[in-house]
């Protein structure tokens, strides 16, 4: 090692030392593997950078529970806590703590791994210090390089590069749920500080008025919304002592409907109804919106097209908007399906009925005309409405039931348990919304609805048999026999089947009971089905009526035998 080289090492090796003597080490993990603050060490060139981490790290979580129905609250579920930046982009400012590797070459060697002081400076070996805080990332050679060369104006190379970010423990406080003080990087994003805190209060809390304060003076101020709209979002370096506040919520409206986002907004003092479901997202469906005013003496609604001046439209806090897709029906569409010739969609005036639907049908040899059946959705969405409202209150029943004995408390926990299992199968049941059309009817006189599918049965010369029999079946069709015969067939009626309650359903939809006489002279017609449900023994089960109407429900709605 050439002298001059020699005298550059020890002199660097002395400034550490003293530098190592008078620093604090408070933002540091003392580590094997790092130097405490303020110390500078002599390096070559191949010995990789270590990096500090903060005193508090946080291990990974699943996703928190948020009230997504206010807009933005979506963004603190977690995901950003469990991220950190590390990372240095060109407009990063260079602040007290950071550390900065330097490489000197040519006619003065020197490699050393500085940190910025308090005053904002780093100390070269025979060039002094050099004021590098609040330079840029993207300038920090240049400005190291300019020092460096008032000293060696020539044959020495300058290389000076951050080599790891602060480690800062900020303040965050304010409407958010969890305030406190909280350790990160002075890269990270104010995003990862609130969601540490617990994201914003949904109930108090504004996203479109968080503030950044320094030494009781306001940085800058963040509109959350900016973020969630159009990805804006202000890089902010971070330092020791920073304060982040969340405001109080502002003025907000609730957006509902037919658009993208239905949720709660954030305003300020007022907003253009355009601006609102700007920020909404209208469906490209909808036509019209509805503004319901909350704050006048009497609640007042407006009903306007989307094509009027909506931005003349004030909204204030507390209105509330729906969008509708509020069309008139000018024609309608129904599908067919079955025994037919001819495509399986047609398209009709609004006022048209059955009758104008089976003249543009043509039918083939083996087409049941007189058995046409007619499955409609908003019939099964009654059906659904009816059947779990019977549910609820058999489900509120059964776990609502007394005891007047421990043995009687055992017997019910054991009936609740079965019929809770039941209940949940029941639920899964989707009722097919089928519309019952006697025999006779005449099709002039039923009005189609738009989705209906019209099913054209194929004549057929079986009988079926399902329910609580021992072997459910289709059987031929024998001329003059009764329901009684086509059960034999099947086997008989199982142990749980119930004579009291069999019914017979036409192909059409009509459910007939099949009752006493019934069972050995009923007119049985080619393609009925016939349904034995099952017994419900009261001594048995305390809420068997209750049952018996949801077991009638889910065969007339679904044609199921739902067993216990």
């Amino acid at each position: 090692m050439s002298f001059k080289r020699l005298h550059g090492w020890l002199l660097g090796a002395l400034v550490s030392t003293v530098a190592l003597a008078q620093e604090p080490a408070f933002l540091f993990q003392q580590t094997p593997d790092r130097p405490l603050s303020g110390m500078s060490t002599s390096l070559s060139p191949a010995s990789p950078a270590p990096a500090p981490t903060p005193r508090t790290t946080e291990p990974a979580a699943p996703d928190r529970t948020v009230d997504e129905s206010v807009f933005g609250a979506s963004l603190f579920k977690g995901r950003f806590a469990q991220q950190s930046f590390r990372g240095f982009n060109p407009d990063y400012l260079v602040s007290a703590g950071d550390v900065i590797d330097l490489k000197l070459w040519g006619a003065y060697d020197l490699v050393l791994r500085l940190e910025v002081d308090s005053q904002g400076n780093i100390f070269v070996p025979k060039v002094g210090p050099i004021h590098v805080s609040n330079t840029r990332n993207g300038s920090l050679n240049a400005v190291v390089t300019e020092a460096v060369k008032k000293v060696f104006r020539d044959n020495v190379g300058v290389y000076a590069s951050l080599a790891n970010a602060e480690p800062v423990k900020v303040f965050v406080t304010g409407n958010v749920n969890a305030p406190g003080l909280y350790g990160a990087w002075a890269s990270d994003s104010l995003l990862h500080f609130l969601d540490r805190a617990g994201g914003i209060n949904t109930d108090t809390g504004s996203f479109l008025d968080i503030t950044v304060r320094r030494s009781g003076q306001e940085v800058t101020r963040v509109n959350l919304y900016d973020f969630l709209v159009r990805g804006e979002l202000p890089l902010i370096q971070f330092r020791d002592g920073d304060t982040i506040v969340v405001g109080p919520r502002k003025a907000t409206a609730r957006v509902a409907g037919a658009v993208n986002h239905p949720a709660q907004f954030e305003f300020d003092g007022r907003i253009a109804l355009g601006d609102l479901l700007a920020l909404a997202g209208v469906d490209g469906t909808a036509t019209h919106v509805q503004v319901v005013r909350n704050q006048t003496p009497e609640r007042q609604v407006e009903y306007l097209p989307l094509t009027a001046d909506l931005r003349a439209v004030a909204i204030v806090s507390g209105d509330e908007v729906s969008v509708y897709a509020d069309r008139q029906v000018g024609s309608i569409i129904t599908s067919v399906e079955g025994e037919f010739q001819g495509v399986g969609q047609y398209v009709f005036p609004y006022e048209s009925t059955l009758a104008d639907l089976l003249k543009r049908i043509t039918p083939t040899p083996r087409s049941d005309l007189g058995s046409v059946q007619i499955y409609r959705q908003s019939i099964a969405e009654r059906q659904k409405q009816a059947l779990d409202e019977m549910l609820r209150r058999l489900e509120q029943s059964v776990l609502t039931a007394r005891s007047g004995t421990r043995e009687e408390a055992e017997l019910r926990a054991r009936e609740a348990e079965i019929v809770l299992k039941f209940i949940d199968r029941a639920r899964q049941i989707v009722p097919q919304g089928r519309l019952v059309l006697h025999k006779g009817f005449d099709p002039a006189s039923v009005d189609l609805q738009d989705r209906d599918v019209i099913r054209i049965p194929r004549k057929t010369n079986t009988v079926a048999v399902q329910g609580e029999v021992f072997f459910p079946n289709a059987f031929v069709y024998r001329e003059g026999k009764p329901v009684s015969y086509y059960i034999e067939q099947a086997g008989g009626l199982t142990q749980n089947g119930s004579k009291d309650r069999i019914f017979l359903v036409r192909p059409s939809g009509e459910m007939v009971e099949a009752r006493d006489g019934w069972l050995l002279a009923s007119s049985v017609q080619p393609g009925d089905e016939i349904m034995v449900l099952p017994k419900v023994d009261s001594k048995n089960f305390q809420f068997s009526k209750e049952l018996v109407q949801v077991i009638y429900q889910l065969a007339l709605s679904a044609g199921v035998v739902l067993r216990l």
